[in-house]
């Protein structure tokens, strides 16, 4: 169930705790998604200084099966490291996808984060392919056939609470008609559901079900993150990135798409992870929203922690892409937030490292190199990072409030 409600930190009883622990100079884990940048010691760069390929077409669900076209969208790439969780091995999954039909979610390991990525079916005997989340309708016998099936942009998260993996991935709805029939929320185009693995080395995923719901969510799939009846995301709800921020409150960036197709971002909070909470205020970041920004599609990135800010307040980095409307070519844009009501845009403008590909991006940082994942890339960016030796002078981020009901709710 979503419940619309507003995000107010520093309120109300906690109900979320510090995720860095009692050492002030550990930078938050990267399986948390939310990328550690509080100890740069100026801006984050505007610019990338390498581009590396690790992921190629090599497989046959691979392919397009709806039609003859079969353009290569592989790509999507969520990264965590299996260093939790039962039998950790310390390598990077890469989970992957592609976005025509009959996609599902596939996954390649490496030793190093920059790679390579070799797939399941080349590391494992006898494994006909690499998918680890098929799609329900897989495999396609006679392509092309008109089935618009496909799971994609798998977003993969560590529960520190659960002791859990959390793959979030968006479906297609079949049973659309039924949804808004039912009074279901918006039209149920598209959705986001939840994964879940105790072992990241077993491949084993289980899709979050309700037969309750299966009669409007195909293969009665849980929607943790359904369309809603406000226009902005009343079509699809999909390409989400998740994310636990430094004083444990899970946030989405969400990427909201409406009937008539205008494409617009918000978010919503949680205290698990799956249970979500809708901003009364979204979208939040829109074509229309008054700093100027592009007229076409918007595309949620990746969301990075700057620390405490002059005021003491918890400051976070937003990272986004928006496209002019005569062209699909997103500008890679910052902005500033302490409450993800307010967004502040970078004055410096859009950033010079370029997006070709779709959906979120997985940042991961390892010392003064930040890696940005996404479509069959690496981007590494270059940081102004304060040297270890010298955080220990950083004040320790105290556990905050969650949510609290605004007046009147």
């Amino acid at each position: 169930m979503i419940i619309i409600v507003g995000l107010f930190w520093g309120m109300g009883t906690a109900c979320c705790k510090d995720v860095r622990g009692q050492d002030p100079t550990r930078l938050l884990n990267n399986n948390l998604r939310c990328v550690d940048l509080s100890d740069l010691t100026s801006s984050v760069p505007l610019s990338v200084t390498q581009s590396i390929q690790i992921l190629w077409r090599t497989e046959p669900w691979e392919h397009n099966t709806f039609d003859l076209s079969d353009n290569d969208s592989v790509g999507y790439p969520s990264v965590v490291k299996n260093d939790r969780g039962r039998n950790p091995d310390n390598r990077y999954y890469l989970y992957y996808a592609h976005h025509d039909p009959c996609s599902g979610i596939g996954c390649a390991i490496a030793e190093n984060i920059e790679g390579p990525y070799r797939k399941l079916a080349k590391l494992v005997t006898n494994r006909k392919d690499s998918i680890v989340l098929p799609n329900p309708h897989y495999p396609i016998l006679k392509p092309p056939v008109s089935d618009p099936s496909h799971y994609s942009s798998p977003c993969v998260i560590w529960n520190e609470d659960e002791k859990l993996w959390l793959m979030y991935f968006h479906y297609y709805n079949h049973y659309h008609d039924a949804w808004k029939a039912a009074g279901g929320q918006g039209y149920g185009h598209q959705m986001t559901g939840l994964a879940t693995c105790l072992d990241l080395a077993s491949h084993k995923w289980t899709v979050l079900k309700d037969p309750k719901v299966g009669k409007k969510s195909v293969w009665d799939i849980v929607p943790v993150l359904p369309t809603t009846k406000e226009k902005w995301m009343n079509s699809q709800s999909s390409y989400h990135t998740i994310q636990r921020l430094a004083n444990g409150q899970w946030i989405a960036f969400l990427r909201g798409t409406s009937v008539d197709q205008t494409v617009q971002l918000g978010f919503a909070s949680s205290i698990n992870g799956r249970k979500w909470n809708y901003f009364p205020n979204n979208p939040v970041i829109h074509q229309n929203d008054g700093d100027g920004g592009q007229k076409g599609i918007y595309r949620p990135y990746f969301v990075g922690y700057l620390g405490d800010n002059k005021s003491g307040k918890q400051e976070y980095l937003i990272v986004w892409g928006e496209s002019p409307e005569e062209a699909d070519v997103p500008k890679v844009t910052y902005g500033y937030t302490t409450d993800f009501i307010k967004v502040r845009r970078d004055p410096r403008g859009y950033a010079s490292w370029n997006m070709t590909s779709d959906g979120p991006i997985t940042p991961w940082r390892e010392g003064n190199r930040l890696y940005l994942f996404s479509g069959k890339h690496i981007q590494i960016m270059i940081l102004p990072a304060l040297p270890k030796a010298l955080r220990s002078s950083k004040q320790e981020i105290q556990p905050t409030s969650g949510l609290d009901l605004p007046k009147g709710w």
